[in-house]
């Protein structure tokens, strides 16, 4: 059945510049209440489909309020608040022409807070702090304020300039002040746009429906957008056949501040990319960008990640071991927090490498691609299915496929699946340093000694290294331990000692002794 068709604008005939409805986007700690504002604010109860409580990608929606009589316009982008997801949501600050910035009276300033400050002062916009949660029982607006004033957040009525409202997005409170307040400030910017002009503006997300092809959610900056034009986004072209604002509506025609969906782009345009409106699609074709062009959409691979799978699998840097996977996912942005937290997992021992990557699901080429490698490889899976034919094959071949829709934890999993992969290996631990002061006797592998703890301690069963002169002699095993002539399991730093220490080679006077656990990870 066909969607409903909302009424097409008629696209103004007036010459010039107007006056442009505000770009929002409101950033913030994970769990401060970002979704929470929308959702009250748009009156739609989208926090319940979201997985794990997190908005996992970028949304636009289109707000009205009323001001002076006249009905005016916001546009509200919804950036995801997981510390995987900074890319995005610093995309998403420099789109918007305003930010509000989320904190929790019951929390204050987090790292996603100061990340998310970082991303609105190098966009260079204004914001305003929306100071959340005032509801809860252990909410404290001075104490917020105390912390916002400890990073340089200097507000209004408090020695600052930045505007803030207090406010409860689950109760509603202080919302309708906190929409005034960005039409103030939105006032004072004087944005404007030509309604003339063909649209222009910017990508912010882009996937790919498995029913209808490629579509890129657009916000437009500028100008109008029609039906029966075509969309140049960097070097993805479509034509203005389905496009729906954001309510899921199919629209005609829409202008400057508006999001729109628009599918049936004949590549992946990337999110953040710029997009131009042309008359037709010769039009936009005779601009596209002369390079060549990615691969097709159904097997779209990210070209960072191209290397081959035996050789990335294979091969390790010194001595650290290489986990291969293949990761697909069902967006851009979510395939980038994917590769940001897999190159944030592991030490200079282990790390994980991700040998080919993609957008759409799973298919028979990911599997043929696992089945290829020396080191056995797992495909991990975001937000995607897994075609039939994929499925059987990575059954019968037991490759091993991992789908997820919650970001934490498939950062879990591949920490888990990297422990568990990794070569054992043996690590040293010093936890005390002694010289050696006299030698007792020494028959065979025995030797009887004294001396006294210089740092640390030394301990009975305990390995150490015998160095002399900064001569790495080898390595004993303290068998016995006595202080002040009694036998003992421990010796402090700063007391004398004496021991019997078991090791292939003799240890006299002036050496030094590490006393060291040895364990295996």
């Amino acid at each position: 059945m066909k969607k409903e068709v909302a009424q097409s604008i008629e696209r103004p005939l007036a010459i010039g510049l107007q006056t442009r409805p505000p770009i929002v986007v409101v950033m913030g700690h994970v769990d401060h209440g970002k979704s929470t504002l929308l959702d009250f604010i748009r009156k739609t109860n989208t926090v319940a489909k979201e997985a794990g409580g997190i908005t996992q990608h970028v949304a636009a929606y289109e707000v009205e309020r009323e001001k002076g009589g006249a009905i005016k316009h916001i546009t509200f982008i919804d950036t995801p608040g997981h510390a995987a997801f900074k890319a995005i949501r610093a995309r998403g600050a420099h789109v918007a022409d305003i930010a509000i910035l989320v904190v929790a009276a019951d929390d204050g300033v987090k790292a996603q807070t100061l990340e998310a400050l970082e991303s609105i002062r190098d966009a260079k916009i204004p914001f305003i702090v929306a100071i959340n949660k005032i509801d809860k029982s252990n909410a404290s607006i001075e104490r917020t304020h105390a912390s916002l004033l400890e990073h340089q957040i200097y507000l209004e009525k408090f020695g600052g300039d930045i505007p803030w409202v207090a406010i409860s997005a689950k109760a509603g409170t202080g919302i309708e002040e906190l929409l005034d307040l960005i039409l103030t400030v939105s006032e004072m910017q004087e944005l404007k746009a030509d309604p003339a002009a063909d649209a222009s503006g910017v990508v912010i997300e882009a996937h790919r429906d498995q029913k209808r092809g490629i579509a890129a959610t657009l916000i437009i900056t500028n100008g109008t957008l029609q039906g029966g034009m075509a969309v140049l986004a960097g070097h993805a072209i479509s034509p203005v056949r389905i496009m729906e604002n954001f309510a899921g509506k199919t629209i005609r025609e829409a202008t400057f501040s508006s999001p729109v969906l628009l599918t049936g782009f004949d590549e992946m345009p990337d999110a953040g990319d710029t997009f131009r409106a042309f008359t037709n699609k010769r039009d936009a074709e005779e601009v596209r960008p002369a390079f060549a062009r990615p691969k097709p959409a159904a097997t779209w691979q990210r070209p960072a990640a191209a290397a081959t799978t035996k050789q990335a699998a294979s091969e390790e840097v010194g001595e650290q071991f290489a986990m291969p996977i293949i990761v697909r996912a069902d967006t851009l942005g979510s395939l980038e927090a994917i590769e940001l937290e897999a190159a944030r997992i592991g030490d200079e021992h282990a790390k994980i490498a991700i040998v080919q990557s993609g957008i759409g699901n799973i298919s028979e080429n990911d599997v043929k691609a696992a089945i290829s490698s020396v080191i056995p490889t797992t495909i991990v899976g975001f937000n995607v299915g897994t075609d039939s034919i994929a499925y059987d094959h990575a059954r019968q071949s037991a490759v091993r496929i991992e789908t997820f829709n919650i970001i934490y934890k498939l950062t879990e999993h591949l920490e888990e699946l990297l422990k568990a992969s990794a070569p054992k290996r043996v690590v040293e631990e010093v936890v005390g340093r002694a010289k050696i002061l006299k030698q007792f006797s020494s028959r065979k592998d025995e030797h009887v000694i004294g001396g006294k703890v210089l740092e640390g301690y030394l301990a009975r069963g305990y390995q150490v290294h015998v160095t002399r002169r900064n001569t790495l002699l080898g390595v004993g095993k303290i068998r016995n331990l006595q202080a002040n002539k009694q036998n003992v399991d421990r010796v402090e730093e700063g007391r004398e000692f004496g021991a019997q220490i078991i090791s292939d080679f003799e240890i006299v006077h002036g050496d030094v002794v590490e006393c060291f656990v040895a364990t295996t990870k």
